[in-house]
Formats: structure tokens, C-alpha cells, sequence
């Protein structure tokens, strides 16, 4: 009787309570199944593919360290091009300034020379040191070229006509 169950039954009331002890006998016996009390293989396998999936293997690593290199060497690339780009705006700025002092020295130089000599100057040294006359009026002859770049004369043009 060593095997037998035992099953406790309480009774509710408002007496005080009793415990009766009944002892209940199963209402079968389960046949002799070895294969009943033993784990199934998926159960097994499942449980391995999940101690598998919680630790790192050595192909999860590779994975994850090939990653990291990646993205480190990017990150290095990006800042070394965003340093490149700075350096870059740096030396445009300065040419700029340098472009800046230079047409300013250019325009004084420019309006130096403009300032050097009065048309009246040029009219004195033209007509008094040179020689220089005025033209009168017939002594300008009009030329239709068939080229618009340059003309070439080979004699003198003549006195009269247009």
C-alpha cells in the first residue's frame, strides 16, 4: 500500500471542522510505457538551438568585429574628408582675400594712372612736342572691308573718293 494515494476531503459547516482522511484508489493503472516518461528528441533539440542562440558563437563574432572595422574605418574616412573640406574652405577664404587686396591695388593703380595725365597735358604734348594737328574736314576717308577683323594696306589710299 505504499504505492496508494492518499486524498484529503474537508467537509464545510458551521460546526467545527473535521478532517476525514479517505484513501481513493485510482481508477486505472497506467500500462508500463517506457517511452511516456522519457523526453522526445525535439524537445532536446529545441533546447540546445536555444542555448545555442543565447551564447556568442565564432561566426556571430566574425560578423560583429567585421562590423565594427567597417564602421570604424568609415567614421575615420568621414572626419579625415570633413577635415579635408574645412582645410579646403580655409584656403578658398584666404585666395579670396588675396584676390580681394589685389583688384583693390589694381583699381588704385588704375585710377593713379588716370589721374597722371589731364586730356589737356595729352593735347599740349600731342600738338606742341609731337606735331600734331587736328583733321580737317575731307581728310577722313571711309573704307568698307569685306573682313570685320583687320584691314591690310598694301599702298596708299587714294586722294580722292569715297
Amino acid at each position: 500500500m505504499a504505492s496508494e494515494r492518499r486524498t484529503m476531503y474537508y467537509t464545510e459547516g458551521s460546526v467545527v471542522r473535521k478532517r476525514d482522511v479517505y484513501v481513493a484508489e485510482p481508477a486505472r493503472r497506467p500500462e508500463h510505457r517506457p517511452d511516456v516518461y522519457r523526453k522526445p528528441k525535439t524537445y532536446k533539440k529545441a533546447a540546445e538551438k536555444a542555448q545555442k542562440s543565447l551564447g556568442f558563437d565564432g561566426g556571430y563574432m566574425v560578423l560583429v568585429s567585421v562590423m565594427m572595422i567597417v564602421m570604424i574605418v568609415s567614421c575615420v574616412v568621414m572626419l579625415k574628408i570633413q577635415s579635408d573640406v574645412t582645410v579646403s574652405e580655409r584656403r578658398i577664404l584666404s585666395l579670396q582675400n588675396q584676390l580681394q587686396t589685389i583688384q583693390s591695388d589694381n583699381l588704385a593703380y588704375e585710377n593713379s594712372l588716370n589721374n597722371m595725365y589731364s586730356l589737356e597735358e595729352i593735347y599740349n604734348v600731342a600738338t606742341g612736342e609731337l606735331g600734331m594737328v587736328y583733321s580737317q574736314n575731307g581728310q577722313v576717308i571711309y573704307y568698307e572691308s569685306s573682313q570685320d577683323d583687320y584691314v591690310t594696306q598694301y599702298r596708299d589710299v587714294p586722294e580722292t573718293g569715297r
